[in-house]
This record gives C-alpha cells, structure tokens and sequence, in this order.
C-alpha cells in the first residue's frame, strides 16, 4: 500500500479495485433487487409499505450497508485489501457535487437572493459565536475550540482539517471534533426526512433547512437525496446543494478569522501567521471551482435544456448526467458509511461533545424555525 501512496493517483488504482468492486456491487444490488422489492413487498396489506413508511430508498440503504460492512462484517476496522477502495469514496461525492452544477444556472443562483445569503452567512457566524463563548465557558483548550467552531459552522470535517494546523490542534482535538460532528449528522442525516414529511415541507424548504442546520456536506447529501432521491432542478438536493456551497465558499475566510482569534490569546512565534491571501490558496475546496465551471457551460447551453419548471424539458446530456449523478453519489455514500466507527463516535464523550450537541441542536431547530418563518419568500431556483 505504501507504494501506490508514492505512485499518485493511477498508483493507487490498483489496489483501490477490491474496495471499489464492494462499493459499486453493493449499490447495484441495492438499487436493482433490493429497492424494486421494497416497493413491490406486501406488508400490512400495503404494497411499498417499507418505502412508503420507513422512507428507506437506495441512499440510505447504501449508507447502512457501509455501517454493518465496517461495524458488524469487519469487526470495526477497513481490512487493508477494501481500504484504498473505499477511501475514494470522497471522490466519487465531489464528483458528484460538481456534476451537480448541471442543474443550475447563473440566472437560477442570483436569482437565490440576498435573503439566502444572509441566512447562511448569519448562521454561519452565529454557530462560530457560541462555540468560541462555550469553549470559554467549559474550559476548553483554545485548540480544541477553534478546531470545533469550524467543524459546527461550516461543513464539518473539511472544516476541522483545514482549521487544525492554523491552530495547532492535536490529532485528538481533530478527531473529537471529527466524531461529534459525525455522531450528530447521523442522527440528523435519518430524522430529517421524517420530520420534513410529518411537517409537510417541500422540496424547496426542506432542502433550505437541512442545506442551513446540518453540519457536513456529506450528510446534508444524504439527508436530501433521502427526502426525495431524484436529482433534477429544484428537488430537495438542487436546493440543500446550492446552499451548502455557499456555505462551503465560506471556509477560508471561517479559517483565517478563527486563527484571528487562537493567536490573539497567545504569544505569536515568529513566522508562522499566514495571510488571508495563503489560507485562501491553501484551504478552498477545489471541487467548489468544479461545481462553478459546471454552472457557466450550463448558463451557456453546453449541455441544452436544463429542464426547470415551467421551461423545455431535460435535454438527453443532461437526463443521462443526472443518471450518473445518482449512482456516483449511491456508490460514494456506501464508502461514507464505511467510514462511521461506531467506537471512534464514543470517544466523543465530555465536553467537546456537550458543546457541539449544544450548537448542532440550536443550528438545527433554529434553522428549521426561520425556513418556516419565511417560507413565503424562498426563491425557488
């Protein structure tokens, strides 16, 4: 394994082929045998009573299925021959997320508004607020809070690994961070749906919610392609998408203003403050400038009629790309479940997890109050 780390890439490919063969096999049985079945399936004198009522479809099935692989089959740890496999799981959902530029426009996105904006960009700062007056509260090692503050207010893990090194956090603060944020997406990731069809919320307010009030990209995926598993405009996923990467956009500068923070209560050796300019060219999402060059051949008709409301129907390309989309996002959140450890999630424990239950829940409940609040005035794009 340690060769194909060295070779790049292509190296890698190799030894990835097992993982990625568990990866994509689980997912056609899924979506081929097991989803067809469950919708057929007589229970209680219902047929589709599974789908129907326990919402099960291939997305979260595939992330269940990652969870007993690592869990139950594996006895809680990747064997090395899956393991290359399935950490191109990340792949596969940032490739899914810059095909996802194929349902917007850059009429569509400036259309979202200022109100978006400002939602997200509130909570955002809101969340780095209360994690920085709680880390102070409890006596939390400046470390460990700034590496949370991050991990609550944007997009989780990306967060916590970008903020880390600014603020010389051990690889524990990073993996208490890791696991608190993961063990609260789960629990998020499968309860949303349920609340966002007892309330009766659209595709457009559900996905305003859940795109603001959880805390990682990936499980704000999931939480949406479970809501409604297609993939086309104005679906839960187009819209918990669009405002997730403005939320996204927003790490370099999270970064710089939380190293701000950490160091103006310490002695600064000599060096080692990085400009806004270098955590800028160090720390943005590369995917993010995928997604965007998607969105301009879109707005240009690269790919023909996008097929939004009320306009010309879905042209072939861009039918067969949401197809894709679908099974590269099934195939990567089997990975993402793999990647769940039920014994790293217990390490969570003390305060850093009593402060991020304290923020995720507020964020959550908070978010879901004001997507009600203001309803009437979301933009479908």
């Amino acid at each position: 394994m340690s060769t194909a780390k060295e070779t790049g890439f292509l190296g890698k490919l190799p030894g990835a082929l097992p993982g990625l063969a568990l990866l994509i096999g689980t997912m056609v049985v899924i979506r081929l045998w097991v989803e067809p079945w469950m919708a057929n399936a007589v229970v209680f004198d219902q047929k589709g009573w599974l789908i129907k009522v326990t919402h099960l479809n291939y997305i979260l099935l595939g992330i269940i299925m990652g969870m007993l692989y690592r869990n139950v089959l594996f006895g809680g740890k990747l064997p090395e021959i899956f393991a290359d496999g399935f950490r191109l799981s990340r792949l596969f959902i940032k490739t899914g997320i810059i095909l996802l530029g194929s349902l917007y426009t850059v009429q569509a996105i400036v259309k979202l508004g200022a109100l978006a904006i400002f939602l997200i960009g509130g909570f955002v700062v809101l969340s780095i607020v209360m994690v920085l007056w709680l880390g102070k509260l409890f006596g939390m090692e400046r470390s460990m809070t700034g590496v949370m503050a991050n991990a609550c207010s944007i997009c989780g893990v990306s967060a916590a690994v970008a903020t880390a090194p600014a603020v010389e956090a051990k690889a524990t603060h990073v993996a208490y961070a890791i696991a608190t944020i993961l063990g609260f997406g789960i629990l998020t990731m499968f309860i949303s749906p349920f609340i966002g069809h007892a309330l009766g919320l659209n595709d457009l307010q559900y996905g305003a919610w859940v795109g603001t009030g959880i805390l990682n990209s990936g499980q704000v995926l999931a939480a949406c392609l479970a809501f409604n598993p297609n993939v086309a405009p104005g679906t839960a996923v187009s819209v918990g998408e669009i405002w997730n990467i403005m939320r996204v956009i927003s790490i370099p500068f999270a970064v710089f203003a939380v190293t701000v923070w950490y160091w103006a209560g310490h002695e600064q050796p000599q060096g080692q403050r990085k400009s806004l300019g270098t955590l800028l060219v160090e720390k943005f999402p590369v995917f993010v400038l995928g997604f965007l060059g998607m969105v301009l051949l879109t707005s240009i008709g690269a790919f023909g009629d996008v097929g939004i409301k009320g306009g010309p129907p879905a042209s072939a390309t861009i039918k067969m790309i949401r197809d894709w989309m679908q099974w590269i996002f099934g195939i990567g959140l089997v990975g993402m479940g793999g990647y769940i450890d039920f014994k790293e999630l217990r390490q969570a424990g003390g305060t850093p997890l009593k402060v991020g239950l304290i923020v995720g829940v507020t964020k959550y409940v908070l978010a879901l109050v004001v997507v009600l609040l203001i309803r009437d005035y979301l933009v479908e794009i």
